[in-house]
């Protein structure tokens, strides 16, 4: 049976549940953790639904473009070229703000249980690099904003603030890479390659991961480990490959007694999900994490 915990509510309510709850936590000794936006809100970046500020800059930069929310995050806009100079831009202010984010509470959460031995793999839906920062072992479900790729040769490269400068104009710069072997061959007298042009090396909608197959082959080999918990944090499950994944691995961890799948979010997952997780926390994971911290303190939960 699920045990609903809403944070909002009174200490005397809540506080048995979440003790039991930290319990678990606690006792765990192979944890995943699956982390989305809603992790990284505090730390000043929005997620693409609640964007807003971002949108009124790129607003500005393309009037005449509207694009928001999934659109700027989708493969499609590649065959507009307006909307090209807008996704550029938009991608330009959001690694101005990632490049000043810290990582929060929730992100300290998880190194902890990395340097407690309980972390088994983190696996991020979010792009903003913050569990590098940390050393937390975590798997990009969607790429890195840390670095830039070759749209042609898929050749990656850092992304610096020159890139960011250029980004925001709305213009891709050419790939250094193809730019060399171009000259390369004009200097021997050979027919001119097509040269890339760069882009955040990020997975879009209707985009196969590159790394699709190498993500699916260590997912297989985590649930043979048999994960103990399961900590889903800041998503609002929408993508498939991934509500395949959780729904797997909670069928792994319930297999044993003992087992337990948690979901912390503002808001509450779908009816798909009523018999997936054990405990559905609603509200800001940095606040749970605040209360699993100061629970986790008491040596009897072990």
């Amino acid at each position: 049976m699920k045990t609903k915990i809403a944070i909002s509510e009174p200490s005397a309510v809540i506080d048995p549940l979440l003790t039991d709850l930290a319990s678990y936590v606690a006792k765990s000794k192979r944890a995943l953790v699956v982390t989305g936006a809603g992790i990284s809100c505090s730390s000043g970046i929005p997620d693409f639904r609640s964007a807003d500020g971002l949108y009124n800059l790129v607003k500005k930069r393309h009037p005449d473009t509207v694009l928001r929310g999934k659109e700027l995050f989708d493969a499609t806009l590649f065959r507009n070229e307006k909307q090209i100079k807008c996704f550029y831009t938009f991608m330009a202010e959001l690694r101005s703000l990632i490049s000043h984010a810290n990582p929060t509470a929730t992100h300290e959460f998880i190194q902890q249980l990395t340097n407690n031995g309980q972390l088994l793999r983190c696996y991020t839906q979010n792009i903003d690099f913050l569990e590098e920062d940390l050393d937390i072992p975590a798997i990009q479900l969607h790429g890195t904003m840390k670095e830039v790729k070759c749209t042609l040769c898929s050749s990656t490269f850092d992304f610096t603030d020159e890139y960011e400068k250029l980004f925001r104009t709305g213009e891709a710069p050419f790939c250094p890479k193809c730019i060399k072997l171009d000259e390369e061959r004009v200097r021997l007298g050979k027919r001119k390659l097509a040269v890339g042009t760069l882009r955040p090396a990020i997975v879009l909608y209707n985009e196969v991961h590159p790394q699709g197959e190498d993500i699916g082959q260590l997912q297989v080999s985590d649930l043979r480990k048999k994960p103990d918990l399961m900590i889903v944090m800041g998503t609002s499950l929408k993508i498939p490959a991934l509500k395949k994944f959780i729904k797997q691995a909670a069928r792994t961890i319930h297999a044993k007694p003992g087992g337990c799948v948690v979901f912390v979010n503002r808001t509450s997952p779908t009816k798909e999900w009523e018999k997936v997780f054990d405990y559905e926390v609603l509200g800001d994971s940095d606040n749970w994490v605040a209360m699993m911290n100061d629970k986790l303190q008491d040596d009897k939960l072990m």
